[in-house]
């Protein structure tokens, strides 16, 4: 297959270790087998995007896997109220906060990334990454009493607002954000030129002409 090698590099950046990535690789080549076996030629696009889609669906069975709870642990009323309090968290923080400030707040301060850690992994710059982390505690400072932004929502796509969730709740679970770090490069949400996921203009248009725009993360 000619586009093996570039199979094997793209499977290898999505998951950015040799083990899995071997492993997205075999899984890639069988979906490619089974569905596409009488083709001469297959675009390279099509290869990437079944790699793509594989890759989401490891992380989605991962996810689902780490927060089936310890039938154990939920005989501990330590363990349910530490549940409960990491779930308030969790909401409030995607509830007044843009994708990019929710991810960026939780690694400087809920897993003491560096800066310049965080500008890597987001491919940008310490000034951006600490300007972004500052404006997110500004928002919830002046939102400690409110529920949430209504304009905040046009930055969540429903899909990934879930899957952001999940991923925040396994992090925090096992005190390893390395799942949440590989998942960022596929998430729109999270790319360096985030734009509303839903009009901003109309929805200013039909609840609030006057209210100023938000500025973006």
């Amino acid at each position: 297959m000619e586009l093996y090698p570039k199979l094997r590099r793209y499977c290898h950046v999505l998951a950015k270790n040799q083990w899995d990535g071997e492993e997205l690789v075999q899984n890639a080549l069988m979906k490619l087998w089974l569905h596409y076996e009488d083709q001469t030629s297959i675009p390279a696009a099509l290869v990437n995007k079944i790699a793509h889609n594989e890759w989401i669906d490891t992380i989605r069975k991962h996810n689902k896997e780490c927060l089936e709870a310890d039938p154990d642990e939920l005989d501990s009323d330590d363990t349910t109220s530490k549940i409960a309090t990491r779930f308030e968290i969790i909401q409030r923080l995607m509830s007044q906060l843009t994708p990019k400030q929710v991810v960026m707040l939780v690694l400087k301060e809920g897993f003491r990334y560096q800066l310049a850690e965080i500008a890597d992994i987001f491919s940008t710059s310490e000034t951006a990454v600490k300007s972004t982390i500052h404006r997110a505690k500004q928002r919830l400072m002046k939102q400690v009493d409110q529920e949430g932004s209504p304009l905040i929502d046009l930055y969540w796509e429903q899909e990934e607002r879930e899957q952001v969730e999940h991923l925040l709740h396994t992090s925090f679970k096992r005190q390893d954000p390395t799942i949440l770090i590989q998942t960022i490069p596929l998430l729109r949400s999270l790319v360096k030129d985030q734009r509303p996921a839903r009009s901003l203009h109309r929805t200013l248009i039909h609840s609030c002409p006057s209210r100023p725009v938000l500025k973006a993360a």
